[in-house]
């Protein structure tokens, strides 16, 4: 991709413009893209910081990028003057103190045990860089030009305006008047929080996973689709925006705000409260049949909200599975919600997550195989979304660890590993097939590197104890698709046990 040549560490195959149908501005291509390819990386954040309760397991200079997919635990150090960031080594930790810790470091130390919100260090940072003339103009620019709807915060979501107000008059305080505040006083605060809430992206892990926040003014200009053509994703705090499907040059790029799996009335809202505009893509233009029958999945997000507050610290991981085992069978009998609609789809991701911390590794593999199988290729209909790859190395990491032997416990663990045993799965051509589908895939996949190169060590791993015992499973297509025959088989006794 070419550089941008305004803006330092943006490389992207788009120009900014009006966008129609009141928009404002946006993205759009300066090229034909394949799906699979680039639309914008982004090397350096204008701003990122990790969420709070990340501060403690995550290295605040590479967001967890040099060490992932190691086993096992990782020791981090925390920056001896504050306490409250935590680094990899020396090279981690001279990165974020050159880049913003540097400014920050006395502040959180003068607070310390207390700890700002994300929202609140993240403006910090940004106040202090610019103070100290850390962005180009034409970041300054850039970010200038960012819509902030302060006036609709204030109107239709007073506690939002609040909390800003309040992280503004903090950023103020802790800068000691002659520092940071001294050149920007309480109200351009105020302006800086609203445009960093209104444009800020999840920065997330390789493996999607959310770790905190993120805002670049350039990434800020794609508009909201829920038929969105483009996805992001982060290697450490560098941005990856890739097409899920083939853009023609001059198409505008589209990511989406929100879950798209979501019922379109629950959609809109999110949009509404959180960015304050209603969406008319394709996608919620349904018809009034389709309201009609979006009227049962509704109800099916009541029913999941009437359940008992999420897991807390003091309950067993075994009570939280079978919890959320009740709730997906009081689901299906008090609605005619299919696997792939919601929120079954999300009940059914808590559940292996639950399952993999209580130990129930044969369940969790099952429910995964269900996610791959009939899930996935209907929610995430482009087989290189993101999502799809990191479900798939979900499956086949669970497949590692039973071929190794891991032992299950729990209720109905036993049940679910007699059924595994008595199909005769072969793990090893499951695994292989599954890595072997991400690896012959990468050319159209939207994963970041970091998670493409983890996948392509463990099959290469894979692919050598294969032909270290002098099998070659790449000529073995019918044997593959009998074991498939079997995760089938398995995939429809847990569909029909929920039922």
């Amino acid at each position: 991709m070419p550089p941008n040549d305004n803006l330092p560490g943006v490389y992207t195959n788009t120009a900014p413009g009006p966008a129609p149908n009141g928009l404002g501005q946006g993205l759009f291509a300066s090229k034909a893209i394949p799906a699979g390819g680039d639309v914008l990386n982004i090397k350096t954040a204008f701003v990122a910081v990790l969420d709070t309760e990340r501060l403690g397991d995550t290295c605040s200079g590479c967001f967890g990028r040099r060490y992932f997919g190691r086993d096992g635990d990782v020791s981090l150090r925390a920056c001896t003057g504050c306490q409250v960031v935590r680094y990899c080594d020396k090279t981690c930790q001279s990165k974020d103190w050159k880049f913003a810790h540097s400014l920050e470091c006395p502040t959180f130390k003068k607070l310390h045990p207390r700890v700002l919100p994300n929202n609140a260090r993240a403006l910090l940072r940004i106040v202090q860089r610019i103070q100290r003339g850390k962005y180009t103009p034409s970041e300054l620019d850039r970010f200038a030009q960012l819509e902030t709807h302060a006036a609709s915060i204030r109107e239709e979501n007073p506690r939002q305006w609040e909390r800003i107000s309040l992280s503004a008059k903090a950023v103020s305080a802790y800068s000691g008047g002659g520092g940071v505040g001294g050149g920007m006083d309480e109200e351009e605060i105020c302006g800086v929080g609203a445009k960093l809430d209104l444009n800020s992206f999840n920065l997330t892990n390789a493996q999607y996973d959310r770790i905190g926040l993120y805002l670049h003014p350039y990434a800020a200009l794609i508009n909201h689709s829920c038929a969105y053509n483009a996805v992001a994703g982060f290697d450490d705090d560098e941005l990856f925006v890739k097409a899920v499907r083939n853009i023609a040059q001059d198409d505008q790029i589209f990511i989406s705000y929100v879950d798209t799996t979501n019922p379109t009335q629950l959609r809109r809202q999110e949009l509404r409260e959180r960015y304050f505009f209603d969406c008319a893509c394709p996608k919620c233009a349904s018809s009034a049949q389709e309201q009609q029958d979006e009227r049962q999945i509704i109800d099916a997000f009541r029913l999941l909200q009437s359940i008992p507050a999420s897991t807390t610290h003091d309950e067993p991981p075994t009570a939280t599975v079978q919890r959320l085992q009740s709730a997906l069978r009081a689901l299906h009998a008090s609605t005619s919600c299919p696997v792939t609609s919601q929120p079954v789809v999300a009940l059914r991701d808590e559940l292996i997550a639950s399952m993999l911390s209580a130990g129930m590794f044969y369940s969790a593999f099952a429910h995964a195989a269900v996610r791959y199988v009939r899930v996935d290729p209907v929610v995430y209909p482009f087989v290189g979304h993101p999502i799809r790859a990191v479900h798939a190395w979900a499956l086949a990491k669970l497949a590692i660890l039973l071929s190794q032997g891991g032992e299950g416990e729990g209720e109905g663990e036993a049940d679910v590993r007699s059924s595994v045993e008595r199909l005769g799965l072969n793990f090893g051509l499951i695994i292989w097939s599954v890595l072997r589908v991400l690896v012959a895939g990468e050319g159209a996949a939207c994963a970041v590197p970091g998670f493409r190169g983890m996948v392509g060590a463990t099959f290469g791993e894979v692919q050598g104890e294969f032909v270290r015992n002098g099998i070659e499973p790449g000529r073995m297509g019918v044997e593959i698709g009998r074991e498939w025959e079997k995760v089938g088989r398995l995939v429809g006794d847990v569909i029909e046990g929920e039922g």
